[in-house]
């Protein structure tokens, strides 16, 4: 054997027994939401108006079914996400904002420390996994 060719040789056999490089890592996010208010650790008092947008993909109304590269908004107000695989679960804690909004007035919230949290789903409220959230955490005074 030539001392050239123990290279490829050792990748042959190193890929033989199993040390075959890993799967790469998902790729980040393309796309993401944020939260304009209310700013984070921002203290306000109700009513008040929570503003959102998007970089990277269309924020349209919910069609009732999936077109690529569109959304819309769900406000996660001190509650977990839902997980990818299922739709936006519907509660008084998570606000659909199927008609392309990117605000909404909250008219009744607790005082105290809150969280909240913005994510885009497709037509049939799925999570859209390219689009990063966004949480910012604030607190309602009376």
């Amino acid at each position: 054997m030539r001392s050239g060719s123990i290279v490829p040789a050792l990748l042959a056999a190193a890929l033989a027994v199993g040390c075959a490089p890993s799967k790469p890592p998902a790729p980040a996010p393309s796309a993401r939401v944020r939260i304009l208010a209310p700013a984070r650790g921002a203290t306000v008092r109700v009513p008040f108006v929570v503003r959102v947008s998007a970089i990277g993909v269309e924020v349209a109304p919910s069609t009732g079914y999936r077109e690529p590269g569109k959304g819309h908004h769900h406000l996660f107000f001190d509650a977990d996400l839902t997980p990818e695989d299922q739709a936006v679960s519907r509660t008084e804690q998570i606000v659909h904002l199927g008609t392309g909004d990117s605000t909404y007035t909250v008219t009744s919230l607790a005082p105290g420390r809150h969280r909240l949290i913005l994510r885009l789903a497709d037509g049939l409220h799925f999570p859209i996994p390219y689009v990063a959230t966004d949480t910012v955490t604030f607190t309602v005074v009376q």
